[in-house]
């Protein structure tokens, strides 16, 4: 998202519009749709819950992308659908069951009594492009310098809601088949709004998209800004939706090779390494 700022803080590219449509940088932010299912497995279940790498587990990739027929289900793009453990976090991992109380006593016997057995399982999925979803400099906030902060303008669609509760389902019944004495179900449900207050992830994407020609895109195929050549825009912001994978890969791929092409090519003779 900071590229995404400092590119229209120095006027270089032409700002999106959604009213028109016109204009690139800030164009097609997306983000990330998760949800999940808090299982309580049967008391004699001893899972080690304070042993962990910090974030190793498991992925199901079935339902991610297009690994499954979307003719029925009425939406594009996937989830996977994961358990990492990480390693007994005093509060992220003190799960209670459904209907237990929230604090006090009660709420710490629970705790004790199923802090060896339970676990959650989570969905990751993507997020499409949208008209209405974009960053642009904010009209009114600005940071210590004077300079106008980020704004995000944003939205969930029924597409990413209804992958959401299909994925989700998925998770339920992976969770019943471990015959667990309560769980759960924690999908996004029609008509939820976008909500920054409730940590989800920060694999958000857009904004500086990578594309074929300047009308399209602000960026071309090596990263390269299309108004200034001398100019490189390695992240996420390149992607031009979101997919239920962490980016980080593909931004460390995507990097190595605008690296490879500055060097390779565009030291030896600066310019537009593709025609605009």
């Amino acid at each position: 998202m900071h590229n995404v700022r400092l590119l229209l803080l120095s006027g270089i590219g032409t700002p999106y519009d959604p009213a028109t449509g016109h204009g690139v940088v800030g164009k097609n932010f997306a983000y990330q749709m998760l949800s999940s299912v808090n299982v309580a497995l049967p008391a004699s279940t001893e899972i080690n819950p304070f042993i962990g790498s910090g974030a190793g587990g498991k992925s199901i990739d079935d339902f991610n992308g297009d690994n499954f027929d979307h003719g029925p289900v009425g939406f594009l793009g996937g989830s996977g659908i994961v358990h990492h453990r990480t390693g007994g976090r005093p509060i992220g991992q003190s799960a209670v069951p459904k209907g237990a109380p929230a604090w006090g006593s009660e709420w710490k016997r629970s705790v004790q009594q199923t802090y060896h057995r339970t676990l959650t399982i989570g969905t990751q999925g993507s997020v499409m492009s949208y008209r209405d979803a974009y960053l642009s400099l904010d009209p009114t906030y600005r940071d210590s310098f004077g300079q106008p902060l980020l704004r995000i303008t944003f939205d969930w669609h029924d597409n990413d809601l209804k992958m959401c509760d299909f994925v989700t389902r998925k998770a339920e019944a992976i969770a019943q088949a471990t015959k667990p004495t309560s769980y759960q179900t924690n999908p996004k449900k029609p008509g939820t709004r976008f909500d920054t207050r409730i940590y989800q992830s920060t694999h958000t994407t857009g904004g500086a998209i990578m594309g074929t020609t300047p009308a399209n895109s602000v960026v071309n195929r090596y990263l390269q800004s299309w108004d200034v050549h001398n100019l490189f825009v390695t992240g996420a912001s390149a992607f031009p939706q979101n997919f239920g994978y962490n980016p980080t890969g593909l931004v460390g791929a995507l990097s190595y090779w605008a690296a490879k092409a500055i060097r390779s090519e565009y030291l030896r003779d600066p310019r537009p390494m593709v025609d605009a």
